[in-house]
């Protein structure tokens, strides 16, 4: 189960909630979606605000967290992520408009009228260990989408039934009905066979996972995947993992058994000896946290346009786990299509 807490305030909150959606957009964003995923842009939060949304599909939950407030839910994914300008406002006349045009539908599963602390959810030390993905992430400053783990969605709600003792019938609901609703499709530019920016890498991945039989080559059965996301943060400084992976499965067991965690990094050019460090480091701290300090349970994944050989040589000789580093190669085939291939 894949679940996000998404970024609201006071003004945001009440048109998302009544209308049933949410969208992510700053002041003066652009109104042309190819100006989103320009690379004249990059210096710009565009296109890595685009490439996280590009981690949510259909049927996730979504908590929306109001800011000075708390976590209001329960919510899912209705519509695939489309682009839209047009102005939303509820009947209190707030409203959203044309700086939040990336955009999902929303449908209520449990309407809980209290909304949960922040505080709560480091009340106790079994939630400061559930919600350490928030915490590095708020540390960090948080973004407008941020995917949480399974446990904690499951303890967010928890702690919605906790403080509600029930959910509620809202009688507010609006569902606003987009004119056309376009699946937004993440195109890339390419200088040759290599990718112009990393977030092209990561949006493409992130948004084909689980679909995409290419990937079985380095991440194993994709009915395994539990869940995955981009840019996770490992610490309070700027440190993120390129694209995390859980695995699960029900095949040999009575109860689902996760049985992996894939640590992905990602260099759009060549993988150097440092990236390879850097990877293992990566590695060690997922085993910590979120492995028990299993490192058998530890996939390290380098994916690179090309690998120096000195690159190749540490990552044969490292002595993380037995599972060993997987080395993949990225080809850029034209400004849709990415393949890999392992060395």
């Amino acid at each position: 189960m894949k679940a996000h807490i998404l970024i609201t305030n006071n003004k945001t909150f009440p048109v998302c909630r009544d209308r049933l959606f949410w969208g992510i957009g700053i002041p003066n964003a652009p109104t042309d979606f190819q100006e989103w995923i320009s690379p004249k842009n990059s210096r710009k939060p565009f296109l890595k605000m685009l490439v996280d949304m590009l981690n949510v599909d259909v049927g996730d939950l979504v908590f929306l967290y109001e800011r000075q407030v708390g976590f209001h839910g329960v919510y899912k994914v209705k519509s695939p992520l489309f682009f839209d300008t047009s102005e939303i406002s509820n009947r209190d006349g707030l409203f959203v408009n044309k700086q939040w045009p990336v955009r999902i539908l929303l449908e209520n599963v449990y309407y809980f009228p209290k909304p949960v602390n922040e505080d709560l959810l480091f009340s106790t030390p079994k939630y400061e260990n559930i919600f350490w993905i928030w915490a590095y992430r708020k540390s960090q400053g948080a973004r407008g989408c941020n995917t949480i783990t399974p446990e904690a969605a499951e303890a967010l709600i928890e702690l919605l039934v906790k403080i509600n003792g029930s959910a509620m019938e809202y009688k507010g609901f609006d569902p606003y009905k987009p004119q056309k609703i376009e699946k937004i499709q993440l195109t890339f530019v390419k200088e040759n066979s290599k990718v112009v920016l990393e977030d092209y890498l990561r949006g493409y991945i992130t948004s084909k996972m689980t679909n995409d039989k290419e990937f079985e080559k380095f991440l194993g059965k994709l009915e395994d995947i539990e869940w995955y996301a981009n840019n996770v943060p490992y610490h309070i400084t700027q440190k993120n993992i390129d694209i995390l992976v859980f695995h699960k499965n029900f095949r040999y067991t009575n109860a689902p058994l996760r049985y992996k965690y894939s640590v992905i990094e990602l260099k759009k050019d060549i993988v150097k000896p440092n990236d390879v460090s850097q990877l293992i480091r990566y590695a060690q701290w997922a085993s910590g946290r979120l492995a028990n300090g299993e490192v058998e349970m530890i996939q390290p994944i380098l994916i690179g346009h090309d690998f120096s050989e000195d690159a190749i040589k540490k990552s044969n000789s490292a002595d993380f786990n037995e599972r060993g580093i997987i080395l993949v190669r990225y080809k850029a085939i034209n400004e849709y299509k990415i393949t890999f291939n392992l060395i």
